[in-house]
């Protein structure tokens, strides 16, 4: 069997025949959700800073590298709110970093989507992290009456 498989695989590349290799890493096991706060405590309205702020979630890098985000996003589940992180961000190894919906001074460990109402729905909405169009993961929020009742709309994802 030792002597076979070096011949298949001459014999494939002389043919012109794809040999399967291993796949690159995908970024799906680099970054994750964290938390995902869709339903801030209190009301939602007035949309004032602070509570737009209340609502955000978390995207942890799970590696031993600092990455960098271009090209990375996030959606809801309609597509209707876009976050799109900025060109230069990195997140350092094991670290987390905070979207928050509202406005504020980006810094590392937190991000701000500039939104001037909720990005997320109370009643259940799904957040998903793209880079281009490939889902790196997704975090789904349904909420149950004891947290509609009490307003602690979050999920550890």
């Amino acid at each position: 069997m030792r002597r076979l498989a070096p011949t298949v695989v001459a014999v494939s590349v002389a043919v012109g025949l794809t040999v399967p290799l291993a796949a690159p890493a995908h970024a799906a096991t680099t970054l994750k959700f964290a938390r995902f706060y869709a339903d801030q405590p209190g009301s939602d309205t007035p949309y004032t800073t602070t509570r737009l702020n209340r609502e955000y979630i978390q995207v942890k890098n799970i590696t031993r590298a600092t990455l960098s985000l271009n090209g990375y996003l996030i959606h809801d589940r309609k597509n209707y709110h876009v976050y799109r992180f900025p060109k230069t961000f990195r997140l350092g190894a094991g670290k987390t970093v905070t979207v928050h919906t509202g406005r504020g001074t980006n810094t590392s460990a937190n991000l701000y989507w500039g939104l001037r109402s909720m990005a997320w729905n109370n009643t259940g909405d799904t957040a998903y992290l793209m880079k281009g169009s490939t889902k790196i993961t997704s975090c789904t929020y349904t909420p149950i009456r004891a947290q509609l009742a009490a307003k602690t709309g979050y999920k550890n994802c």
